[in-house]
């Protein structure tokens, strides 16, 4: 008797939690090509505003042949949640990474240090590193 009472509870859940994996894969159904990726990540990370140092967040993308990110961005985590932009990028990094095994591209060795950002004037900006 005590299953019949609670299965209108258990099946809301079950309802529930199949919409939240049909909206975590609709992320990247409008997501074909890398332009179509990049468009998207500049679009999400374009509000740089802040109050605070801690909301400024570096995320490093891409494949480089010799391995390593090939791009770093700065965004605020003000008003851009993290896990979309960290989604985006890991879809330019896979889209990267194909096309360098598939075209086995070269490039630089070099490496790439992460940026750092401060919030300046309500504003994450880009701040060089002393060397």
């Amino acid at each position: 008797m005590q299953f019949v009472k609670y299965t209108p509870f258990f099946v809301t859940c079950f309802l529930l939690v199949g919409c939240q994996l049909g909206i975590s894969n609709n992320r990247a159904s409008d997501i074909n090509t890398i332009s179509d990726a990049e468009s998207k990540l500049n679009l999400l990370i374009n509000d740089k505003s802040c109050n605070a140092t801690f909301q400024c967040r570096v995320i490093a993308y891409g494949e480089r042949a010799c391995g390593g990110p090939s791009k770093f961005d700065i965004y605020s985590i003000k008003n851009t949640k993290q896990e979309e932009v960290e989604f985006i990028a890991n879809e330019i990094t896979q889209f990267e990474k194909a096309y360098n095994k598939s075209s086995q591209h070269l490039s630089t060795c070099e490496h790439n240090t992460s940026p750092q950002t401060l919030c300046i004037n309500k504003v994450c900006e880009l701040v060089e590193r002393a060397h």
